[in-house]
Formats: C-alpha cells, structure tokens, sequence
C-alpha cells in the first residue's frame, strides 16, 4: 500500500465496501483509513444504501 498514488481521492468522499466472500482483517481497513484520512473529504465503510462514517475532514 505505500506505493500508492493516494492524491486521486484528494476532496473525494470514499467507502470502504466491508461485504465480501473473502474476510479481510481489520488491520486492512486500519492501514486504509491511515493513508487516505489526509486525501478524502470523507470515509464511510459499508455499502452506499447504509454506509457508516469514519471520518470526515473540517
């Protein structure tokens, strides 16, 4: 994940879609929000219809 371009979420509202076949430790979803809090405008985990916030920028 560090080689990333995160700069394409820049002001971007973001989901981390949680649903999947295949689990996905939370240390995942962890790492995510660490590196893309200083580009999103916001991050929610869920699906659209019943996302949760996690953070949102002032």
């Amino acid at each position: 994940m560090d080689t990333l371009d995160y700069s394409i979420y820049l002001e971007k509202p973001l989901i981390l879609k949680g649903c999947s076949k295949k689990s996905v430790p939370q240390q995942i979803y962890t790492l995510a929000i660490q590196k893309l809090t200083p580009f999103a405008k916001s991050i929610m985990f869920g699906e659209a219809c019943s996302a949760v916030p996690l953070y949102k920028s002032k």
